[in-house]
């Protein structure tokens, strides 16, 4: 393994300022909470985020989204140039003519190179995923005393992310692509968040968006929590909104049957669930409509900030209680 090259939080903020054109003396002319806002505009996620990331991808055990190769190619530091125009990618979603006036005089990167690279690294981050996000082994309240384990584990829903019209000599059937929120193509994701913890546990897609939430869930996240009821010996449930209607042994979805209180819990839970979902949609790779044909680099887009959103969490900036 190859050196590692470590930076701090400040260091990442000052040379992603740098980056975008924001020189040191720039910089030294405006309070820390100026250059906070600066930095987010450009990359969405705070600096000890990517601090995080940035040495996660040097030291993980997981092959395709290891930097050493890289590294090792370009140098460490212009690696993490790289690194940090990938997330600008992401965050901005720039064509390569802006993203060439924005980085060409900071790194002399051409439109070409900024987006193999960029999409390379994009690639790397989502292959990181699997180590981010886990499904747990036990499903403990550890806001209660009790070493029983919960009932409601996780909160399920969909995101929709716009596309371009796909086209027939792809599918052959674009209709199944209509999503009823945007009213044309798109892509559906299920994601699944521990209720009692700040941890994403599951995500799956895409799908095409025309895909009912129920047919979603029964490829894959159905047969999980079977499988973790099974293992536990404990009723698990989900709680999920009315498009998932018909799985009632295992999603509990609200009704005006329920008490009062179990009717605010699922609404609280809900709401948690969409401040996740509106994260990820502060990057307009995902908010945006997706300019690239190419599906497979919207599934790394989204994976890729599904993994930094949880990073947010594990470093503090965490969802409300339930």
């Amino acid at each position: 393994m190859a050196d590692l090259l470590i930076y701090t939080p400040d260091e990442v903020l000052f040379l992603g300022l740098e980056l975008v054109g924001f020189d040191l003396k720039r910089q030294n002319w405006v309070r820390r909470s100026k250059n906070l806002s600066r930095f987010r505009t450009h990359y969405i996620g705070e600096p000890c985020v990517y601090a995080y990331l940035w040495e996660l991808l040097q030291t993980t055990d997981l092959e395709k989204a290891q930097l050493n190769d890289l590294i090792k190619k370009v140098g460490a530091e212009k690696c993490f140039s790289y690194f940090l125009m990938a997330i600008h990618l992401m965050a901005c979603y720039p064509t390569e003519e802006q993203a060439e006036g924005i980085f060409s005089k900071s790194t002399g990167v051409c439109d070409k190179t900024w987006s193999t690279w960029s999409w390379d690294i994009v690639s790397r981050i989502y292959n990181q995923h699997p180590d981010i996000i886990v499904w747990p082994d036990r499903w403990d309240n550890p806001d209660s005393e009790s070493e029983e384990e919960t009932i409601f584990i996780v909160t399920v829903d969909g995101a929709h992310c716009q596309i371009e019209e796909p086209t027939l000599d792809d599918f052959s059937e674009n209709q199944k692509y209509f999503s009823h929120k945007f009213h044309g193509p798109a892509l559906d994701y299920e994601l699944a968040i521990s209720v009692y913890t700040q941890d994403l546990v599951w995500i799956n897609g895409p799908f095409p968006a025309g895909c009912h939430d129920l047919k979603v869930f029964r490829q894959g996240l159905k047969q999980k929590m079977l499988d973790t009821r099974a293992a536990r010996g404990v009723e698990h449930r989900g709680i999920a909104d009315k498009g998932y209607r018909g799985e009632q042994g295992l999603l509990s979805i609200p009704s005006s049957c329920d008490p009062e209180r179990v009717r605010d819990f699922k609404g609280r839970a809900l709401s948690r669930h969409e401040t996740f979902n509106g994260r990820m949609k502060n990057f307009d790779c995902l908010d945006e409509r997706f300019r690239h044909h190419d599906l497979l680099k919207h599934k790394h887009c989204f994976y890729a900030v599904a993994v930094i959103c949880q990073l947010q969490l594990d470093c503090g900036y965490t969802l409300f209680e339930v």
